[in-house]
Order: structure tokens, then C-alpha cells, then sequence
């Protein structure tokens, strides 16, 4: 008898190996026995005339098993998890209770929601602040439960500053396009045209992020599927009554848009320094964008 296989029994991987070579081999009709030492080790021996045959099933074995796709590695439950979509949920909701308490709210709505002639009359802020106005508590915990959701992952892939500033881009521009068709007074808030661009922007990111390192600045797309689930996703939040589904299906459109430019070039955007950056732009456009509301408002 002679050993074709040799490794200790201590080693998990090892046992496994031995119990799959044993199975391979009796499929074939290839008698095999198993020997373990004083010393922990374990032999696969085959008969002297068995020896080539075995060798050769065993090679022919990796050949065809060869592609069969890993198991998928395990996500931590932390990753869905993110301390910014809870502030930015919590921010939210201060902003609903200030104006709702202060009786603000409908002058608010008025001063600051997203509209196609406003926007045409040069009150682009408005394509910033709707995003953070709300009509009741109902559609408040609605964009909530969203942002918890869809931005916390998307956050925590991407950073807390990269993430929120491609939000803010995305449901910028998500409002901008779906306010571009016509002059119309009506008055579009809420954050679902953000929460929408999550969606997108995680598609966009599973469809262009490479799983192996060295791969090209602009990876080959792995296929429609992400688009197609994200997309489905947002279909199936984009639906009831005085839903803006406009602003929907283009913050999610945007969302997608940005994350394929930006996905294949994040490596050298990422990092704590990037982040502080990033969140700092974003600070200085909501600033900007409420201080320019006020601005144009204020008599006189």
C-alpha cells in the first residue's frame, strides 16, 4: 500500500480534506484505508496498482469542482449598523418637532420645499432643504426607517463622510431632475428621494466594487442583478398616497449615476481624513443652502 495523502488530524481543514478524498475515492471504486499515528498524523493508503488511478480521479475531481462558488463569507450584523443614519434620523425629527412646535411648519414647507418654478427663478436651495422637511409624523418615521435601513449600510462601506455627502448629491440631484419638467407650483419634501439614492448608490456599488485586489481603476460591471434588486426596492417603496414617485425614481436614478462614477475611483477617497473632509462639505452646503433660504425671505 502506498499513501497518497498525509496531514494531521488536529487541523479541522485537514480532517475535512481526508473525508472528502476517502468519498471521492470509493465513488470510483478505489479501495482506501486510513492510518493515524501516535503523532497525530493520518495517511490515505491505496493499493500499489490503485496509485495512478487514485491520483488521476482526484485530479479530475478539482478540475470539475473547481468553480463551484465559495460559501458566502459571513456579514457581521455590524455593518448594518451605522451611528450616522442615527443621528441623521434623529436630526430629522428635531427639525419636524422645531417647526411643527414653533408653528413653522407650513411657512417652512412654503419657504423651503422643492418646486420647478422656484427652482427656475433661481431658488436652488430648495433642491437641499425639501429633503429635510416633512408633512406629518407618518411620512417622518417612514424616511427614517429608511435612512436607517438603506443609508446605515451604505454608510458604513463608505464612510460617514463619503456616505452623507453622496446622499446629499444624490437626493440633491434627485429632486433637481424630477423638478426640471415644466414650470409647476407643486411642493415636493421629504427625505425618500435620499433614502431612494441609498438604494442606488449600494446597487452601483455592488456592481462595480472588485472582490480581488489589483483589479483595474474601472472594473468590468458584474451584471444587472444589483441594479435590478435595488431597483425592485425602490418600486416597492415608491407607491401611495401623495407619493412623489418623480423624485423617487430620480433620486434612485441619481443615486445609481453617482456611485458608477465615483465606486471604481473610492480608494484613494476613503480613509478618516477623506471623511472629516467630506462631512465638512457637507456641513458648509446644508449652512449655505438654509442661510441662502433665510436670505431670500427676510424683508427688506
Amino acid at each position: 500500500m502506498k499513501s497518497i495523502f498525509t496531514g494531521s488530524i488536529h487541523n479541522e481543514n485537514i480532517r475535512k480534506q481526508a473525508d472528502l478524498i476517502l468519498v471521492v475515492l470509493a465513488s470510483q471504486s478505489v479501495r482506501a484505508v486510513i492510518e493515524t499515528g501516535p503523532d497525530g498524523l493520518c495517511n490515505i493508503l491505496v493499493p500499489d496498482d490503485d496509485v495512478f488511478k487514485a491520483q488521476q480521479q482526484l485530479k479530475k475531481y478539482a478540475r470539475e469542482n473547481k468553480d463551484i462558488p465559495r460559501q458566502a463569507p459571513h456579514v457581521p450584523t455590524r455593518i448594518f449598523f451605522s451611528p450616522a443614519a442615527l443621528v441623521t434620523a434623529f436630526f430629522l425629527s428635531a427639525i419636524h418637532y422645531i417647526i411643527t412646535t414653533r408653528g413653522l411648519h407650513k411657512q417652512a414647507i412654503l419657504d423651503f420645499g422643492s418646486s420647478s418654478y422656484y427652482l427656475s427663478q433661481g431658488q436652488s436651495f430648495r433642491a437641499v432643504t425639501a429633503l429635510f422637511l416633512h408633512s406629518n409624523a407618518d411620512h417622518l418615521l417612514g424616511n427614517m426607517a429608511g435612512i436607517i435601513v438603506l443609508a446605515g449600510p451604505l454608510l458604513r462601506v463608505s464612510g460617514y463622510g463619503q456616505g452623507l455627502l453622496l446622499l446629499l448629491a444624490a437626493g440633491t440631484a434627485g429632486n433637481l431632475v424630477s423638478e426640471s419638467f415644466g414650470p409647476d407650483l407643486r411642493l415636493s419634501i421629504g427625505a425618500s428621494t435620499a433614502v431612494m439614492a441609498a438604494a442606488g448608490l449600494l446597487g452601483a456599488r455592488r456592481m462595480t466594487i472588485g472582490e480581488k485586489s489589483g483589479q483595474s481603476v474601472f472594473p468590468k460591471l458584474k451584471g444587472v442583478a444589483p441594479f435590478v434588486a435595488a431597483a425592485t426596492l425602490t418600486a416597492m417603496f415608491s407607491h401611495g398616497e401623495n407619493t412623489d414617485i418623480s423624485a423617487h425614481l430620480f433620486g434612485f436614478l441619481a443615486g445609481t449615476g453617482i456611485g458608477l462614477c465615483y465606486y471604481p475611483l473610492s480608494a484613494p477617497l476613503s480613509g478618516p481624513v477623506i471623511g472629516r473632509i467630506s462631512l465638512g462639505i457637507v456641513l458648509v452646503i446644508l449652512c449655505t443652502a438654509f442661510l441662502q433660504g433665510l436670505l431670500t425671505f427676510l424683508p427688506g
